[in-house]
């Protein structure tokens, strides 16, 4: 699984669709800016984005965005996690920092230490990775990392976020909370609950979730979970990410956002 790692009449400019439960949805930016967007993550209020061809983008809260760095300058990039300021990379194994306001990156730690990770996700200053094995991994900003747990203990994890203050994995199709600290683990919610799902986001304490048939699933810490608008209404997004307790996503090569 690699984190770069989801109906119709949304929205138009101007326009809103408002589902059962009041919640709206508005464009944000022109239609098809996002057509050729692979990668997606929120930092600082704004985000930052990856295209087919490796160009970083920068995107306010209004849509307007810039170009970040040189044309195709991330091109090799597996994975792209957001944390602390920074934005963190994975290219050709190895781990990048970038700095969002100069588009300056630099190599942290060991050339090649992480071409076995799978997917990455940032919590509480530092990274946490799975590896191909199923291992889950430390990482401190110098680029100084241990193993957590024992080997190959999230084998079965399709999915990694983290909110919280716990790292949040689907495996085998029921969620687990995981902390870090304690180094326990336990199972959220009813076995196989998440089965269906396919794309998952967690900030500010909640998961973001939807499903094969586009339905969106908004749960709790405790894994209360309640529908959000429709059945199947994101049938057609190919990317989800959360800002400030608000969801984003892109469908059909446009940006939306949710709101009360």
């Amino acid at each position: 699984m690699k984190m770069i790692t989801l109906s119709i009449l949304i929205a138009v400019m101007g326009f809103t669709f408002q589902p059962a439960n009041a919640q709206t949805w508005e464009q944000i930016g022109k239609k098809g800016d996002w057509a050729n967007t692979v990668a997606v993550v929120a930092l600082n209020g704004h985000l930052y984005s990856i295209e087919k061809d490796g160009t970083l983008f920068e995107t306010d809260e209004e849509g307007t965005y810039a170009q970040m760095g040189k044309k195709g300058e991330f091109d090799h990039a597996e994975i792209l996690v957001a944390m602390d300021g920074s934005i963190w990379t994975v290219e050709d194994g190895s781990l990048y920092r970038t700095d969002p306001e100069t588009a300056v990156w630099k190599q942290v730690g060991k050339a090649e230490d992480w071409k076995n990770t799978e997917a990455m996700v940032g919590l509480n200053g530092k990274l946490y990775s799975i590896e191909t094995s199923g291992t889950l991994y430390e990482t401190a900003k110098n680029g100084t990392w241990k193993q957590i747990g024992g080997d190959g203990e999230f084998t079965d994890a399709a999915m990694l976020e983290a909110t919280g203050g716990y790292l949040w994995t689907v495996e085998n199709g029921t969620l687990y909370q995981t902390s870090v600290q304690a180094m326990r683990w336990k199972q959220v919610g009813k076995k196989g609950e998440w089965e269906n799902t396919v794309a998952m986001v967690g900030e500010q304490g909640i998961l973001w979730s939807i499903e094969k048939n586009g339905t969106l699933y908004k749960t709790d810490m405790a894994g209360n979970n309640e529908q959000v608008g429709k059945r199947g209404l994101l049938k057609d997004v190919t990317l989800i990410t959360a800002m400030n307790g608000v969801l984003y996503v892109v469908e059909d090569g446009t940006l939306y956002r949710m709101s009360n």
